[in-house]
């Protein structure tokens, strides 16, 4: 474990000499204190010296490594703590879903301008049944990277538990430290959402009325809040789910909105109805796959947040502009058994935004957004909540 407890006398002549001319000085060390002898050969630190009962000092063992970082980084006056915020105080911030919007589509833009670095996630699955994934980005425009590592399965329902959970760390680009951990679940499910705004916006048929939805989950309800910032003639959510309960339940939600519900009996249905839709189903691989190419119809703009987990490659096939927020996790998530057959896909989504690709041509144009769900749209939020709870004194300080 690190020291606990600092002697002042140790922290003054660090301001004042450095940290070789300390002989002497003392640290304390949980309950019993040891005294060293900064000079002595090796690095700074690098050994504890024991005062025998009588005779001269000698060395008692190497300092681990985490001692070595820990006392030369509190003798330099570091004294860094990190805030960790749990989901209720992450929630408390009510970061709007405007912003997160605009934030999504600044990440997003950036990325397209060359200006992010962000590899492909790190991705692992349990049978078929569970995965875990690792995602990460810089963003010098926001000043920081954020890491984020989470896992997601539909047996999470049955623990009393949200699809997706996990963590994110974001670290400033300035001094590299830690600034905050954060449950990133409410994060996660915002930003899926803003991410497909950003698409509708760019994308869809500007007079559409209507949207539907494939899944009335947590998804369903993040999408109608965040569609009702890009679409300004909605009157009507179409909704599909294979659990009656569930959509009656989203429907009540639609209603309270004040838009109209109309729950459909079929997937094919969604397709059928409405030119806007959204699949927010369970990413899974190996799975059967409905939308064929006689579904397609003219005008479509699909957003997809569930891989290709609906879709047949024919009936990607059918689509006029295939696009996506990031080509390079579509070719590395192929090693897990999703878009294998896919067709060639357009560009990105943030070309789009940036207004260096085009997206829809015409009216007619039936247009799909495979969106990935990458670090790059999880940045500049998380920043933005690390900021808000920092000023309202949310969350908790760790002393790391």
């Amino acid at each position: 474990m690190p020291p606990r407890h600092i002697d002042p006398q140790l922290s003054s002549l660090a301001m004042q000499r450095g940290t070789r001319e300390l002989r002497g000085a003392r640290i304390g060390l949980r309950t019993r204190e040891l005294p060293f002898d900064a000079s002595c050969a090796g690095p700074p630190w690098g050994r504890l010296w024991r005062l025998g009962a009588m005779g001269p000092r000698r060395p008692e063992g190497v300092v681990p490594s985490s001692y070595v970082q820990s006392y030369s980084g509190r003798v330099m006056g570091l004294n860094h703590s990190t805030l960790f915020l749990n989901r209720d105080a992450v929630e408390a911030v009510r970061l709007p879903m405007s912003t997160i919007i605009e934030l999504v589509e600044q990440g997003l833009i950036e990325k397209a301008m060359g200006r992010v670095q962000m590899p492909p996630k790190h991705w692992m699955e349990r049978d078929n049944e569970r995965w875990f994934g690792g995602m990460s980005s810089l963003v010098p425009k926001f000043g920081y990277t954020a890491m984020k590592w989470q896992s997601g399965s539909d047996e999470n329902a049955a623990r009393g538990l949200p699809y997706l959970t996990g963590l994110l760390f974001l670290n400033s680009l300035e001094d590299g430290l830690v600034a905050a951990v954060m449950d990133s679940t409410w994060i996660t499910q915002q930003r899926t959402a803003a991410a497909s705004a950003v698409a509708v916006k760019h994308l869809a048929n500007p007079d559409a009325p209507s949207f539907g939805v494939l899944g009335a989950g947590v998804q369903a309800r993040s999408h109608l809040e965040a569609l009702t910032h890009v679409m300004p003639h909605l009157k009507e959510v179409l909704i599909y789910d294979i659990n009656p309960q569930a959509a009656d339940a989203f429907a009540e939600v639609v209603r309270a909105a004040g838009f109209t519900p109309v729950i459909v009996s079929s997937a094919r249905a969604i397709f059928d109805q409405t030119s806007v839709l959204i699949s927010c189903g369970r990413i899974k691989a190996n799975v059967e796959r409905p939308v064929d190419a006689d579904w397609i119809k003219p005008g479509l703009t699909a957003v997809a947040i569930d891989y290709d987990c609906y879709w047949k490659p024919a009936g990607l096939r059918a689509i006029d502009c295939l696009l996506t927020d990031d080509l390079g996790q579509i070719e590395h998530i192929k090693a897990y058994n999703y878009f294998v057959d896919s067709p060639p896909f357009r560009g990105e989504l943030g070309d789009v935004a940036a207004g260096i690709a085009k997206g829809r041509v015409s009216a007619s144009d039936s247009i799909a957004v495979m969106n990935m769900g990458v670090a790059v749209e999880d940045v500049g939020a998380a920043k933005a909540i690390f900021e808000a709870a920092k000023a309202r004194g949310l969350g908790q300080r760790l002393d790391l």
